[in-house]
């Protein structure tokens, strides 16, 4: 696998408070999820500088649950962390070719 170029710009999936919450109720991998909006900000935070750290730029990527979805429903996927990293990288390939 190829290995990022630096100043890559990489997608991280990210919520407000209440569509954390729905998608915490949405997902079959809940148990994935952390116990509070709090706690995944704090790891969310961690990750991001992490990522800045080796010279990649981290972006958030802003997901509402009903349109995730939407999405998972359109492309037959399940709910689950999986399908949320091939949707933030949809996205993210979308805003790059334009």
């Amino acid at each position: 696998m190829k290995k990022p170029e630096k100043n890559s710009n990489v997608g991280i999936v990210w919520y407000t408070k209440r569509e954390w919450e729905k998608m915490k109720q949405i997902s079959i991998d809940s148990e994935r999820l952390e116990n509070s909006f709090q706690e995944w900000e704090e790891i969310a935070l961690e990750t991001l500088a992490d990522i800045k750290a080796t010279g990649l730029i981290g972006t958030k990527v802003f997901i509402k649950a009903e349109e995730f979805l939407l999405w998972c429903n359109i492309h037959s996927l399940p709910v689950n962390a999986s399908s949320r990293s091939r949707y933030v990288s949809e996205i993210m390939s979308r805003r790059n070719s334009n």
